[in-house]
């Protein structure tokens, strides 16, 4: 009887050992993966802010562009007023 006890014990020490030995890698498991995702937040933030700095660059260079086209035609039409003024000058100076 007493060595069957003994082999309980020994059995269930055996097992507590296992359940040991598995909860401590299954804690350092757990402590890789949160550094890994901590690791995959920190790129996707700095991801993020590259990405909204890009748009925004992208933005501004569109507004340039865009003021750029809108200076051509306003110089265009700055132009067409000049020559309406030259003609009508040109008429009055004939006039005279």
């Amino acid at each position: 009887m007493d060595k069957q006890i003994e082999q309980y014990f020994s059995t269930i020490i055996s097992k507590i050992k296992k359940l040991k030995a598995r909860t401590q890698r299954l804690e350092a498991e757990n402590e890789e993966l949160r550094k890994s995702v901590f690791n995959y937040l920190q790129q996707m933030e700095l991801q993020k802010k590259e990405t909204e700095k890009m748009l925004s660059s992208m933005q501004h260079e569109q507004m340039g562009m865009a003021l750029n086209s809108d200076k051509k035609v306003l110089l265009r039409e700055i132009d067409k007023y000049i020559l309406m003024i030259d003609k009508c000058i040109a008429a009055v100076n004939s006039n005279l």
